[in-house]
C-alpha cells in the first residue's frame, strides 16, 4: 500500500508510471505491504485465472520464488515502473524514499530487486528518464 497521496499518469519511463502527490524525504516509508489491502497469490493458482488476469499478475506483482507467491498491490502500486535509478529502496515488506522526492516525481523500484517475473525492459533508445 502506497503510504503518501499519489496518481497514475502516462510515464516517460514506459506506459503509466505512479506519482507522488506530496513531498518526502530520503529515508521516509513510501510503501508497504499491509495483508488486509494488498494480496498474495500463489503460483499455483495462476493457472485457474484467464489469461490476462495472470498476465497482469506475472508482469505487476513481486514475485518470492522462495514462498512461491505474488504479492500485487490494489492502489498505484501496480503501476510502479522499473528504474536504474529508482526513487525506492525495497527493504522487503517496506519500500523508503532513496533521495528526497518532490511533488510530481515518479515511484520507481528496481526491478532486479523486487522481481517481477515477465518485466522485459524497454529499448534503451526509447528510455527518457530524468536523473535527479
Amino acid at each position: 500500500m502506497i503510504l503518501v497521496r499519489h496518481y497514475v499518469a502516462p510515464s516517460p519511463i514506459h506506459g503509466l508510471g505512479v506519482f507522488t502527490r506530496e513531498q518526502a524525504k530520503k529515508g521516509d516509508v513510501i510503501w508497504r505491504f499491509e495483508p488486509t489491502f494488498d494480496v498474495e497469490i500463489p503460483e499455483r493458482l495462476l493457472e485457474f485465472l484467464l489469461d490476462p488476469y495472470a498476465e497482469t499478475v506475472r508482469t505487476n506483482a513481486e514475485y518470492f520464488g522462495s514462498r512461491r507467491v505474488f504479492r500485487l498491490g490494489n492502489d498505484g502500486d501496480i503501476f510502479m515502473n522499473h528504474s536504474d535509478n529508482p526513487s525506492l529502496i525495497d527493504l522487503g515488506d517496506e519500500m523508503v524514499a532513496a533521495r528526497d522526492l518532490k511533488v510530481g516525481d515518479e515511484l520507481t523500484c528496481d526491478y532486479r530487486t523486487v522481481v517481477v517475473l515477465d518485466f522485459s525492459p524497454p529499448p534503451k533508445a526509447q528510455l527518457k528518464e530524468s536523473t535527479p
